[in-house]
């Protein structure tokens, strides 16, 4: 659907469903036996694979778009009228951008512009969207929807390995848990010392891994010494990117006194302290020679003295 690109602020409000879209997109992401648009998702393929690393790759994101959209619209997220539309069509819009960007031999290519092309290729008789128009997102932020998405799917893999109670997976709990850790960390340290929206969402996910803490504990022999925990504390994390901050400020000084006239003041007022240091030196040199002539003018004085007094 053809629209105006209005950049949307930071949000990540339809992560409040995310474990329900995660499922829906692993569903959807199985096309096996799907007929359902295959001569558009063909079409699209002939036409517009030359812009993917992988020209197939172009027909499988659309029988891919397809199922997700209609498994989203039953689901009833098509209808103004329905509270988590918005986040439907939010989470729509995030996958359609993340799947695209991923495959495309340019990732600075509108997503949108290759979106138009996709739906014009399909909408006919057996399928059509009604869902509002797609919309780049900007990259920085894809990046971070990017680590979260991440983030909550290792932590649902976990959650259903810690429930198996038949099975013992400590390759895949290690694994996981150290992957969960390592890109949490990376997340915080993205948030530069801001307690921002990104920071708010990472602070959620934090809460929903530590309820996993129950679960190794209730199979304490099988996965206490396989499964990694979020050890490192935010504030700490925060106070260390500020400190990082302020060590590479020490560089940027020293090329500023080199290279700018700021560096030419502080040379000036160092050559006048230079100055003023060694005549006061040459002051100092010159004292003893002073001392030496009033101890001769007071002994002189005292001689006079004796000799005034003896007539």
């Amino acid at each position: 659907m053809t629209c105006q690109q209005i950049p949307k602020e930071e949000s990540y409000e339809f992560f409040e469903n995310i474990e329900e879209y995660i499922k829906t997109a692993k569903s959807a992401e199985n096309t096996v036996g799907l007929s359902i648009g295959e001569s558009g998702c063909n079409s699209f393929m002939t036409s517009f694979g030359s812009l993917f690393t992988v020209n197939t790759t172009a027909k499988i994101i659309c029988k891919q778009f397809i199922k997700l959209y209609n498994s989203l619209t039953a689901l009833k997220c098509n209808s103004n009228s329905n509270t988590n539309y918005k986040k439907c069509r939010d989470f729509l819009n995030y996958w359609v951008n993340f799947k695209l960007i991923e495959a495309m031999k340019n990732k600075d290519n509108s997503v949108s512009n290759v979106y138009d092309h996709l739906e014009a290729e399909i909408t006919g008789t057996d399928f059509s969207t009604n869902l509002v128009c797609i919309q780049d997102i900007n990259k920085e932020i894809l990046k971070k929807m990017n680590i979260l998405y991440s983030l909550y799917e290792k932590y649902i893999d976990l959650r259903t390995i810690l429930n198996d109670e038949s099975n013992v997976n400590t390759a895949k709990t290690l694994s996981y848990s150290n992957e969960c850790v390592n890109n949490y960390n990376k997340a915080i340290s993205m948030c530069k010392g801001k307690k921002n929206k990104f920071f708010e969402e990472l602070e959620k996910y934090k809460k929903k891994y530590e309820t996993l803490y129950e679960l190794v504990e209730k199979r304490r022999s099988d996965y206490y010494t396989s499964f990694v925990r979020l050890t490192n504390d935010n504030n700490n994390i925060v106070t260390t990117s500020v400190l990082g901050t302020t060590v590479g400020l020490v560089p940027l000084f020293g090329l500023l006194y080199k290279f700018t006239p700021i560096g030419q003041l502080f040379n000036l007022k160092s050559r006048t302290l230079t100055k003023e240091y060694s005549n006061n030196g040459k002051e100092r040199k010159n004292n003893p020679l002073m001392d030496y002539e009033n101890e001769q003018m007071n002994l002189e004085q005292e001689r006079y003295n004796i000799k005034y007094h003896s007539v």
